[in-house]
């Protein structure tokens, strides 16, 4: 009978390929973009890593108490018009609010209207009538907060 050789034997392992000079990579690259028919890269100059990363300052001025009287004034008028008034009233906020905001020392401004609120509003009603009720379940419910944001600038 033969004998098997023990459990515990070694085996060699292949050694680690070597990487190619940067020179001939860099030839190899060169090659192969040609014949792929890529154009050279620019030439740029070296990155320099930044040492502390720039976090942009967000500043909301939250001891206004004009924004609360806005807010409160906005809500009666809502109360008031039976609900037909809320464009008019968030208009009154989101310009209160934006004028409290600044980021990285710029300000934001809104320069929307309460009656293309409106016209958002009357559109996505009557759409969703008509469509009972799929139109607001994925698009509608969207339109007020995308008009809005359309309408944010920098100033």
């Amino acid at each position: 009978m033969q004998t098997m050789p023990p459990a515990t034997a070694t085996y060699e392992q292949a050694p680690i390929a070597q990487q190619m000079p940067a020179s001939q990579n860099q030839q190899m690259q060169a090659a192969y973009n040609q014949q792929m028919g890529y154009q050279a890269p620019i030439q740029q100059a070296p990155v320099t890593p930044v040492g502390v990363p720039v976090q942009s300052v967000w500043k909301i001025k939250m001891a206004d108490k004009g924004l609360f009287f806005t807010k409160l004034g906005a809500f009666l008028l809502t109360i008031l018009s039976l609900g037909i008034a809320k464009p008019w009233a968030d208009t009154m906020v989101i310009n209160k609010w934006t004028s409290n905001l600044v980021i990285d020392g710029r300000t934001v401004r809104y320069n929307g209207t309460g009656m293309e609120l409106f016209g958002i509003w009357i559109k996505v009603f009557l759409l969703s009538l008509v469509t009972i009720g799929i139109y607001y379940l994925f698009w509608g419910r969207y339109a007020v907060n995308k008009y809005i944001d359309s309408r944010l600038s920098w100033s």
